[in-house]
């Protein structure tokens, strides 16, 4: 990778030679390896180093964007962002660069994943296959690792490195008529268990085939930290950033300081937590800052980037996505607070209900309310008397999730690290007393 005083020399030299007002140069490098495999056999491996620089300009309010993964090409992607500024009409949310603070600094970045080779890869899947063909199903998926750093430099001063690591699984397994998947990642490969994964799975493909038809309805649900990530992810995109609050778009405008869901959900951003995959600054180079979004089921912050915390008179809380002004700051670093419970406990305390391990093809159908309608998928089985009695077909939700939320009675101990937006997010499992079911499927 590029030694980081060159980045800051690269970066330095487009800043002198800018004839713009401000001058922004962000800087990301990576290195991503991925080997897939398929019917139990790997089939691909793939080897990717990319280097982006992106480059923002203003005059006055006039703004322009241009980058290029040509590091040599830096200069003209400079010339085309002040020939778009020069022709643009004036902004109405830039609120300029922000002024240089010194980010704490934070360990992301694990040599073991960084250094990890194709065999070392290969051997992790053999021993997903393993514990496939034990139980006489096939698996497919992914496993990758990567490593990274990322730089801003503006010429109001701010200069700021990082570098990171990450690591995915992602298995899917089949066998007959059942299925079962799992998703873990990190920044350390030795926190993925993959054994243990796979084993999950297998048992998960065994025990789904052959479901049983139920008929839809309201019912109490058991939903695995993956089912609970996807509805996180939803909660996320619908309203918890600084720009859809100001625009009157989120489920949060004017509720500050009200109960939105209930009293066991507490929901924050932390990019500083290592128990996440962190990163101490956003793409404008400003210090991530802890933001409780939802505490104790009471709306109480939003996340900010410096324009639209310009627009609320409020401070950024490093927020901001690469120049990218239409959406707004999201937040990238999402926990979910634990419970005191485990998936066997919430099971046993269940008369009638659903164990849910998966959400599928989900997509926001209110966005004010939160309403998430979507499928089940890779394991949805009848709860009964506190036991799981059999598998069932797979079936269509609509749900309010803040409702969903609102009746939440449990949530785990344990979390699950997963894809959130744009970064990860750690979440429980969780008990609803009532989740909406509307439609049946054939599988």
């Amino acid at each position: 990778m590029i030694e980081k005083q060159k980045i800051f020399d690269m970066a330095g030299s487009l800043i002198k030679a800018s004839p713009a007002d401000d001058t922004e140069v962000y800087f990301r490098e990576g290195d991503y390896h991925l080997t897939r495999f398929a019917n139990n056999t790997i089939h691909q491996n793939v080897s990717l180093t990319d280097a982006t620089v992106l480059i923002r300009v203003a005059f006055g309010r006039k703004v322009g964007v241009a980058s290029s993964n040509r590091l040599e090409d830096a200069k003209r992607a400079l010339d085309e962002a002040c020939g778009i500024a020069r022709v643009s009409a004036d902004s109405t949310t830039y609120a300029g660069l922000p002024r240089p603070e010194t980010p704490r600094e934070v360990n992301a970045f694990d040599e073991a994943t960084a250094g990890c080779d194709a065999m070392s890869r290969a051997e992790r899947v053999k021993n997903v296959v393993d514990e496939a063909k034990r139980a006489g199903a096939v698996a497919a998926g992914a496993l990758s690792t990567s490593s990274d750093q990322t730089a801003v430099v503006n010429s109001k001063g701010i200069v700021v490195h990082h570098r990171g690591t990450e690591t995915r699984l992602n298995v899917v397994m089949m066998k007959g008529g059942g299925s079962g998947t799992a998703e873990r990642m990190g920044w350390k490969l030795s926190n993925i268990d993959e054994r243990a994964a796979a084993r999950h799975v297998a048992d998960r493909t065994v025990k789904t085939d052959r479901p049983q038809d139920i008929e839809p309805g309201e019912y109490a649900v058991v939903l695995e930290p993956e089912a609970v990530g996807v509805l996180m992810r939803f909660l996320a995109y619908a309203g918890l950033n600084g720009k859809a609050c100001h625009e009157k778009q989120s489920f949060m405008s004017g509720k500050l300081g009200q109960e939105v869901t209930g009293r066991l959900i507490t929901v924050t951003d932390d990019g500083l937590d290592p128990s996440g995959i962190p990163i101490p600054f956003d793409a404008e180079g400003t210090p991530k800052r802890k933001v409780v979004f939802i505490e104790r089921g009471v709306a109480t912050g939003m996340c900010y980037d410096t324009s639209t915390a310009a627009a609320e008179h409020t401070q950024s809380t490093g927020h901001a996505l690469t120049s990218n002004q239409s959406f707004g700051p999201i937040p990238m670093n999402l926990f979910l607070a634990p419970g005191d419970s485990s998936l066997e406990r919430m099971i046993a305390s269940t008369t009638k209900g659903l164990l849910v391990s998966k959400f599928h093809y989900a997509n926001i159908a209110e966005p004010m309310k939160v309403v998430v309608t979507g499928m089940t998928r890779f394991g949805l089985f009848l709860v009964r008397d506190g036991k799981i009695a059999h598998p069932v077909k797979n079936m269509r939700f609509t749900q309010n999730v803040l409702e969903a939320f609102e009746s939440a009675s449990a949530l785990t101990a344990e979390r699950q690290m997963m894809e959130g937006l744009g970064g990860a997010m750690l979440v429980p499992g969780m008990k609803c007393e009532s989740f909406r079911f509307t439609g049946k499927t054939e599988f």
